[in-house]
Order: C-alpha cells, then structure tokens, then sequence
C-alpha cells in the first residue's frame, strides 16, 4: 500500500511506510479513528512509534496518508479496464465501470474507510478534501472519458456526475450506515441500468 508515497524514498523506507499505512488501515477501520492509538499502528505495523512519527507527523496526518492510498488503489483498479477496453462502445464501458465501482466501494473495508472519512471530516476538513480529489472526482472523470465518446467536454461531466450518483444510489447509502440489503447484486443491477440510460439519453 505505498501508491502513495512521496519521492525520494529508499527502498527501505518505501517498505516501512507501505507497512505503516497496512497497520493503519488494521487499526483505524477496526478500532475507529477516534479510538486508535499510534501505539497500535507501530504495532500492527511492526515498527517503532518514532518510526511511524518519522514517515506521518501526527494520527490526522496518518488518516490523510491512508485515505490518499486507499483512493489510489481504487483509482488504479477501476483504470485498468479502461485501458483494456479503450476502443469499447459508451454502453458497454459504462456498464463495465459501474459494475467494478459498486463491487469495490461495498467491499467491507472501504465502506469502514467512508463511514470513518463522513465521522471525521467536519473536524478534519483536509479530509474530506483528499477524498473528493482523489476519489469522487477521479471516479468521476472515468466516467467522464468514455462519455466524451457521445458528447461535448461540459455535458460528459454533467452526465458522469449523474451515472455515478445512479450507479451507487439507494442500495450504496443503505450499505454505508450498516443497513442490511437483501439481494444486493440485483438492486445493483437496476440501479446500474437506470444509470446507463440516464448518461446516455
């Protein structure tokens, strides 16, 4: 987990840092942000505190370390298919995307990732903002590209704003306040059909 790691790092330190964000995400998703402590991270870790202080200078830096990463990983899975089916129709490739963003984001531990970046953001606004910038936003401009295909620069973003808003709807909100939804891939599947033919009306 060291997609986001700055430059100019060794390979070692490159190591430590990856194994610094892993115990962080261990900690901080089971625990909460509230009640981890940076004795935990260094733990789950197997570095030293001082260690961990080295690499983030406080825990709200370390959460900010965490939610970039984490970002980075879902931005990395949800290019590759992109790249592979670049010469695709818009339908297809829309319904490729929102197949893997809603099976990535319901994935247990990046709902606990939303649920922890929704309960800290008013008192950490930089988080909110790292998330918005490398995740919605990145999201969003995946969805973005492929719809430029079929429409001008400002209408593709319109509508890629839209299809992922469809894409998630109802079944993701009910997941991410720990409501149980009964045949999830079925609502899924209606919610990613209404988002296709929404973006592309």
């Amino acid at each position: 987990m060291d997609a986001s790691s700055p430059p100019g790092l060794s390979p070692l330190q490159r190591r430590k840092r990856s194994a610094i964000l892993d115990g962080a995400k261990t900690v901080f998703l089971r625990q909460s942000f509230a009640l981890a402590k940076m004795d935990d991270v260094a733990s789950a870790a197997g570095v030293g505190k001082q260690t961990v202080y080295r690499h983030f200078r406080s825990k709200e830096a370390l959460f900010v370390g965490l939610v970039t990463s984490m970002c980075a990983q879902v931005g990395a899975l949800l290019a590759a298919p992109q790249d592979a089916q670049s010469d695709g129709s818009p339908d297809v490739e829309l319904r490729a995307l929102g197949w893997l963003l809603a099976q990535i984001l319901i994935a247990p531990d990046n709902l606990r990732l939303y649920r922890a970046i929704v309960a800290e953001a008013e008192r950490l606004p930089e988080l909110g903002q790292v998330f918005y910038e490398n995740g919605a936003k990145v999201v969003r401009a995946f969805a973005a590209k492929i719809l430029r295909k079929r429409f001008d620069e400002s209408t593709a973003a319109l509508r890629a704003a839209t299809f992922i808003n469809l894409v998630l709807g109802d079944a993701y909100l009910e997941l991410s306040i720990g409501y149980a939804v009964p045949d999830v891939e079925t609502r899924f599947a209606l919610q990613i059909d209404e988002a296709v033919a929404a973006a592309l009306r």
